[in-house]
């Protein structure tokens, strides 16, 4: 009897250590799982960060863009007078006791009777397109004929923007009808422009070497001046450009063409653009 006790004990002891084992051996399984899945996870996320890696190459494609415009050039554009002219009078310059007429009106085409201010503004339209499209940013002292501003206030234009170049567009008159050709005007380097005059200098000439070349016209030179009020006020470089002669038949007729008025943007426009580039 005692030994089938014993027999039975020794069974019931053996399935019990068994249950034990495969549980033991569950639990291990679970836990490797576990583990398993867990590597899995991180893993994926380690995936999940590399792929935001590249956003450091954006920021850093941004931040060129943003200096691009850090550096964008400053260019104000002043056509020539204004319908309604300005009979209001201003000092010559600042430590003058010279008093001027703000606008006494522009000339007229002798053959087309078109007054300049007409011409002045569709160029200074056109110039603008063109140096836009090069990242330049441009400031019109006016953009409708009917606005008369004085040359005081137009320079002040270029002097509260702080530009980097200041270019007044204007065509010639002469008693002779012969003359005819374009020309650039520069303040002398005197007063209150002492500081510009030579930079405008510069300016001045790369400008018209281009507009001649672009538009196949006489090259009348540079020409410094000590009495325009627009450059005895400024205080940053500028330029005023002779487009042609609307006292010459022929230049009269040429600057009334739209096609011709592109030439003159487009030989404006490369010359400022070398201008601004070389500094």
């Amino acid at each position: 009897m005692n030994k089938i006790l014993s027999g039975v004990l020794s069974i019931l002891i053996f399935i019990t250590l068994s249950g034990c084992n495969s549980s033991i051996e569950k639990k291990e399984v679970n836990n490797t799982q576990e583990v398993e899945k867990s590597d899995t996870i991180e893993t994926e996320n380690k995936t999940v960060d590399n792929s935001e890696a590249p956003k450091e190459d954006n920021d850093s494609s941004n931040n060129v863009e943003d200096q691009t415009v850090v550096n964008k050039k400053i260019v104000v554009i002043d056509p020539g007078h204004s319908s309604n002219g300005n009979k209001g009078m201003e000092k010559q310059s600042p430590d003058s006791d010279v008093m001027k007429i703000k606008d006494p009106g522009g000339a007229e085409g002798i053959s087309t009777k078109t007054p300049e201010y007409v011409v002045a503004m569709s160029v200074s339209k056109k110039l603008k397109t063109l140096l836009e499209q090069h990242n330049v940013t441009v400031i019109m002292t006016k953009t409708q004929d009917s606005e008369s501003p004085g040359n005081i206030e137009r320079a002040e234009v270029g002097n509260d923007n702080n530009a980097d170049l200041a270019i007044r567009i204007h065509c010639d008159s002469a008693d002779s009808q012969s003359a005819r050709g374009t020309s650039m005007l520069i303040p002398a380097p005197i007063g209150y422009a002492k500081d510009i005059s030579a930079i405008s200098k510069v300016y001045g000439k790369t400008i018209l070497q281009d507009l001649v070349s672009t538009v196949g016209m006489p090259d009348r030179g540079v020409v410094e001046r000590s009495d325009l009020t627009g450059f005895n006020w400024s205080k940053v470089p500028v330029v005023l450009v002779e487009m042609g002669f609307m006292s010459n038949e022929k230049e009269d007729q040429l600057l009334n063409e739209d096609s011709y008025q592109e030439k003159l943007a487009e030989g404006l426009s490369k010359g400022i653009l070398e201008s601004l580039h070389s500094n």
